[in-house]
């Protein structure tokens, strides 16, 4: 009988024993962990500084052409100088209705875009439509974002109350204008790890039965974009508001877009967003 005990007792101690070293190793792990996680957040490495902006001149533009990222060569947009054109729709605007360009509230100032053939009016105010896109994808996950899509730029045109809700009668349009900017992140080693060039098009001065300065063709574009290891990068260009600068009887068309860039590595993300207003009379101005 007492060898038995003895026995029981030497077993216990050893399942004691063996219990606690298991839970001695899940401690060290636990610390472990949690060291090296708040090393890595420490790391000058993985550090973000907020974003430097520089404006360059075509000639340094033209040097970020060939894209060793993106694995091809990256073209100068070629813009057309007649708006995009919606498919019509019978109709006349009237302020509540779903009818003519799109639903418009009340007051007559609220676009409520209908689905179907008018998705491409973004934007209705008294005096102008903004036909495109209202959200354009510039980058995903460190590649620019190349389409076709006729769409993917914006329009800001005379709104008329007529049944033919497309402008296809307005001319003298400029050439395209292009200003580029050059976005630069750095680390905690004062190194780049985040760099591109994003332009911004448009072309202006279309008049609409010898009136009117109106805009088309507003897009952004991205160029040269490098990314560290560790690092990504995500990139968007927004219509916040259109508005007349001009006066009713001479309409000035004016477009606020928003360019939104995200860099993010696995202990921090940073979005910055930066505005740009263009007016139908060429004027471009960055207003962050």
């Amino acid at each position: 009988m007492k060898t038995s005990n003895l026995t029981k007792t030497a077993l216990a101690v050893v399942v004691v024993a063996q219990l606690l070293s298991v839970e001695a190793f899940a401690g060290t792990v636990k610390v472990t962990n949690l060291t090296t996680n708040k090393m890595a957040i420490q790391d000058p490495y993985f550090q973000l500084s907020k974003p430097s902006i520089t404006e360059v001149t075509e000639e340094e533009a033209l040097e970020f052409i060939n894209d060793a990222t993106l694995g091809l060569t990256v073209k100068n947009v070629t813009v057309p100088n007649i708006p995009p054109r919606p498919p019509e729709e019978k109709g006349v605007v009237s302020p509540g209705t779903n009818k003519g360009l799109a639903a418009v509230a009340a007051d007559g100032t609220t676009p409520t875009p209908k689905s179907g053939v008018l998705d491409g009016v973004i934007m209705v105010i008294d005096k102008l439509i903004a036909i495109g896109q209202k959200i354009i994808p510039t980058i995903e996950k460190g590649k620019a974002v190349v389409t076709n899509n006729p769409m993917a730029a914006v329009s800001v045109l005379p709104r008329l109350d007529s049944k033919d809700t497309a402008v296809h009668d307005m001319g003298g349009w400029s050439i395209p204008v292009t200003k580029h900017y050059k976005i630069s992140y750095t680390n905690g080693f004062n190194s780049e790890v985040v760099a591109f060039v994003y332009s911004i098009t448009f072309q202006h001065g279309g008049q609409f039965e010898g009136k009117g300065k109106y805009l088309t063709g507003i897009r952004a574009s991205a160029r040269n974009i490098s990314v560290a290891w560790g690092f990504d990068l995500d990139a968007s260009s927004q219509l916040i508001a259109i508005s007349n600068v001009g006066t009713p009887a001479n309409v000035v068309a004016g477009a606020t877009v928003e360019m939104s860039y995200t860099v993010k590595n696995w202990t921090k993300t940073l979005t910055t967003n930066t505005s740009f207003f263009v007016a139908g009379d060429g004027r471009l101005y960055r207003l962050d």
